[in-house]
């Protein structure tokens, strides 16, 4: 289903677009009776992170890579001080309307990750991700490329490429994951949605990737975003669930008193509904995702 709506961008409120709410059944399912487990001591999974005190400072460099014939830009956000050895690498996606500079501006991921992790905000063409192809997707062809091209000149740990994204962004990390699962350890989508327009299916009806395997999930979404419905980040949330093997009734708490986590998972998820949030980011988002991708 397609919805047009407002939505927020660097500059404030963005004309009309279309934006893509995909909960393929999310309204129709009739939803479990979820128990909820009260954990003592910190989260396994996602601990409150704790920022170190101190200034660190960074370079925020925009570089272009050539992907099948085509230009592709990113914006590239190192320490000036880095943590030694091989270091995670966090892929920022953009909403649609909006560029890495913008997303960048608005949602510094490095305030989170510090000296810990390479951030790098790729730039969708015409300010938008390809959610729909399936074989031959560009925008994944252009994440793998560029992830071949960054481990050339950068210490990046290979087994610790995480992926997070904002509205059409959010959407478009939990494509890839379907798509790619080797490529990443974990995504976080806000304001986002599941996977959708398959060809294959899983044996409950969820649309399924070729060769789909576990990849841990966040999602995160605020409960007055009236462009991507709370319901489209919850059906992400049982998405990841289902495809990980967790239990669909049983979850537990976590640092966090937004976010719970589902119990049993081969690889974990977490679903995180903010109050009031429309649509836009939560305020905590990057430490929250980053202290979920340093457990895993």
């Amino acid at each position: 289903m397609k919805l047009r709506a407002w939505k927020k961008g660097a500059g404030g409120l963005m004309p009309p677009i279309l934006i893509l709410l995909a909960c393929a059944g999310c309204h129709r399912r009739q939803k479990p009776n979820i128990k909820v487990t009260t954990i003592t001591g910190e989260s396994a999974f996602l601990p409150r992170a704790v920022e170190p005190p101190g200034e660190v400072s960074f370079n925020a460099a925009p570089k272009t890579l050539q992907v099948q014939g085509r230009t592709r830009g990113y914006l590239l956000i190192t320490p000036n001080t880095p943590t030694p050895g091989p270091r995670p690498l966090v892929l920022v996606y953009h909403g649609d309307g909006g560029t890495m500079t913008d997303l960048h501006d608005e949602w510094k991921w490095e305030n989170a990750t510090r000296n810990d992790a390479f951030v790098v905000y790729p730039d969708g063409i015409n300010r938008a991700w390809d959610l729909e192809t399936k074989a031959g997707n560009k925008d994944i062809d252009f994440t793998t490329a560029l992830i071949d091209e960054l481990a050339k000149t950068l210490p990046i740990d290979r087994t610790r490429v995480f992926a997070t994204g904002y509205s059409s962004g959010g959407f478009f990390v939990n494509v890839l994951a379907c798509h790619r699962p080797d490529l990443l350890r974990g995504i976080a989508s806000n304001a986002g949605g599941a996977p959708y327009n398959q060809d294959e299916a899983w044996p409950n009806k969820y649309p399924k990737c070729p060769g789909q395997k576990p990849v841990a999930a966040l999602a995160l979404h605020g409960d007055r975003d009236f462009s991507v419905g709370l319901d489209s980040g919850r059906f992400s949330a049982e998405y990841w669930a289902y495809v990980n093997g967790c239990s669909e009734t049983e979850v537990e708490t976590t640092g966090y008193a937004e976010c719970t986590v589902y119990r049993g998972c081969k690889k974990p998820v977490g679903w995180c509904p903010i109050s009031g949030l429309s649509h836009w980011v939560w305020t905590e988002s990057a430490f929250v995702s980053w202290s979920f991708f340093q457990q895993l």
